[in-house]
């Protein structure tokens, strides 16, 4: 089908169907290099590469990616920030990513598969860098698959529109997460700390309810201490170099020194040192109280501040019957 007014209405093509493939979801982008539209189509186990001048008579190129399984992304990024440097990344359906080259035909992987989140509700990302603000950012939502919904009138969610970065690490270049800098218009009361040092066993409540919040944290949690967020009964668990969103914990590089916190009514994302580890999942609460605890030893926050967020539908009518 397609549109010639924005996407308002749409036609179906007469001359259907222009390609017989055995799934669905594909990746479609131009090329400019090549100077032609490009398709990244799962099927048989694996990505089949095809090309096209004019998005209805496809080529199939013949170099297939094995290893792969539904819904890809396909983009180019630049390392560091900087353009003369970049690398080509490719997302699999399951959040797992490689780098390498691509000259309009042809993906060279030159990297193993990484985990872009390692949270349990974390599936067919899609990313945009169309955004209006001209600067060319990559931005990401992922399906938060698996999530349950009990009594409500919709069903699944998407995640926290995040930024994508390439940075150079001691492992080599590896993609970053961190939300989009427009959370920041969902701001509306904040609470600070500085230097507030937990004992072990101390609890620190939020004093401000809402049904979503925004937290940024630089924290110092010793050896053998644990410094746990519990969320309506669901806990998010900081250890010196490592956090547990629903998972097993999972390491950072050196110390966990920051990190970033949305929180919904039915999601917890967790972004550890600066996007190094992402952590998305769904849950249900249990109740209405949300506090950090010390265990094992005390714990710091060397500075915080967490905003109670009003809701993105604000103003739209769905937004007045569910509120």
């Amino acid at each position: 089908s397609y549109s010639l007014d924005h996407g308002r209405t749409w036609k179906h093509y007469d001359k259907n169907p222009i390609l017989v493939k055995p799934e669905r979801d594909p990746k479609v982008f131009w090329h400019e290099p090549s100077g032609h539209w490009v398709m990244m189509m799962y099927g048989e186990g694996q990505y089949h590469i095809l090309t096209s001048n004019n998005l209805i008579d496809w080529t199939d190129v013949k170099k297939p990616l094995g290893n792969s399984y539904e819904c890809p992304d396909f983009f180019e990024l630049p390392i560091d920030g900087k353009k003369e440097n970049s690398k080509w990344v490719l997302i699999r359906a399951d959040g797992r990513y490689s780098l390498g080259t691509f000259n309009g035909t042809e993906f060279k992987e030159e990297t193993d598969q990484f985990s872009s989140d390692v949270g349990p509700h974390f599936y067919a990302t899609q990313t945009f860098d169309n955004v209006n603000t001209g600067d060319g950012r990559r931005i990401q939502l992922a399906w938060m698959r698996g999530g349950t919904y009990p009594e409500m009138p919709f069903n699944q969610q998407v995640t926290f529109p995040c930024l994508l970065t390439l940075r150079s690490t001691p492992d080599g270049p590896r993609l970053y997460r961190e939300p989009v800098a427009e959370i920041a218009k969902l701001h509306l009361k904040e609470e600070k700390w500085a230097n507030r040092t937990l004992r072990a066993e101390e609890t620190l409540p939020l004093k401000q309810s809402s049904d979503a919040y925004h937290l940024k944290l630089d924290v110092s949690v010793p050896v053998g201490s644990t410094l746990t967020l519990d969320i309506r009964g669901v806990p998010v668990t900081l250890t010196h170099d490592s956090i547990a969103n629903g998972t097993d914990p999972v390491k950072v590089r050196g110390e966990l020194k920051n990190v970033e916190i949305i929180i919904d009514r039915t999601s917890i994302e967790v972004f550890g040192n600066g996007g190094e580890i992402s952590t998305s999942r769904c849950y249900l609460p249990g109740n209405e109280k949300v506090s950090f605890r010390a265990s094992g030893g005390s714990a710091t926050i060397i500075s915080g501040s967490v905003w109670t967020l009003e809701s993105a539908w604000k103003g739209n009518p769905a937004y007045e019957v569910t509120k």
